[in-house]
């Protein structure tokens, strides 16, 4: 099973397939309980914080984060993603092309403290949206094939602000084993995380972890 992970590869357009035919497991309805219990952890006191969200989908902790005070940018392949986002949360919303992103659509709602990019996520960058005081990555790593997560920890890392706080919320990672050399991991929770689905599937033990990870300091 691990040698089929490590060679999984998932197509952009299966990513949209998933959202046109409702095949959305990996959405959560309510707000993330693991964002909510290290919330503090991640703010870290500052108020108005600039939040990035990797394959943003239509999570409701976006609009949570924007009443608390915060703006939120995310990034999302699918179209329909993002549309039922302001659609469900009843908003009103604008859309642009960007010349500077082509093929990309920027979605925002009139307050705009919500800004959605339908775009692959690896023609993001910092010259787009600038760095960001906190990421909130509920499954993007998970989602990443394999075989481009040294690519996305290179963007992550670029994207990320000197007083960047990154919550990462995973179900396989053992920070231990390798400590990395841009930032400092610390381990928030460790919860039991199998239940009846998962048992389904032939599994006897499933671990959700939350990590915060912070740039380390530079000389």
């Amino acid at each position: 099973m691990l040698e089929q992970q490590a060679d999984r590869i998932m197509q952009l357009s299966e990513w949209e397939e998933r959202w046109q035919e409702n095949k959305i497991g990996f959405h959560q309805p309510e707000i993330h309980r693991m964002l909510q219990i290290n919330y503090n952890a991640v703010v870290n006191r500052r108020s108005s914080v600039r939040f990035f969200f990797p394959l943003c989908g239509k999570a409701v902790d976006m609009k949570w984060l924007a009443d608390l005070g915060h703006s939120v940018v995310g990034v999302e392949i699918s179209e329909m993603a993002i549309r039922q986002f302001f659609q469900e949360n009843n908003m009103t919303y604008s859309e642009e092309s960007l010349p500077s992103l082509p093929g990309a659509t920027l979605f925002q709602n009139s307050e705009k403290n919500i800004s959605l990019y339908q775009c692959d996520l690896f023609s993001f960058s910092s010259s787009v949206a600038g760095q960001f005081g906190a990421i909130w990555d509920r499954g993007s790593l998970v989602a990443i094939n394999p075989k481009d997560r040294e690519r996305y920890a290179a963007l992550i890392l670029s994207l990320m602000g000197g007083d960047c706080r990154y919550l990462l919320d995973t179900l396989l990672y053992n920070p231990d084993l390798y400590k990395g050399s841009s930032c400092n991991v610390e381990l928030l929770q460790s919860v039991d995380a199998l239940t009846d689905r998962q048992r389904a599937w032939g599994l006897d033990s499933l671990t959700e972890n939350v990590h915060l990870i912070t740039p380390k300091a530079t000389n």
